[in-house]
């Protein structure tokens, strides 16, 4: 009786922060998922999926962007501001790392 409870209870455990994750995060997962990829070699310079992945970098950063803007519109107090500040700094950080990427 207790068994597919917990089974649900389990599968909601791990469904949940994908399932709330906003599309930045989601995005972000990919990336990193398909960069681990490229540096272990799975990917090579210059091929198809180098291609698309690069694609879903600029995508990712146009994603990013947005997010940032919409979060620096609203102001919640000083932990805001300071989250807003290093969340532009890591998109800065990303688009000279695609840049750095697209050069190779």
């Amino acid at each position: 009786m207790f068994k597919p409870l917990i089974a649900a209870a389990l599968i909601a455990a791990f469904a949940a922060p994908v399932a709330l994750a906003g599309p930045a995060e989601r995005l972000g997962r990919i990336d990193h998922r398909l960069t681990a990829a490229e540096i272990r070699g799975d990917i090579p310079q210059g091929s198809r999926a180098d291609r698309a992945e690069d694609r879903l970098d600029r995508f990712e950063n146009k994603v990013d962007r947005r997010e940032s803007r919409r979060d620096e519109a609203y102001d919640h107090g000083p932990r805001d501001v300071i989250e807003d500040r290093l969340d532009r700094a890591e998109n800065v950080v990303d688009r000279r790392e695609d840049r750095i990427d697209r050069r190779h």
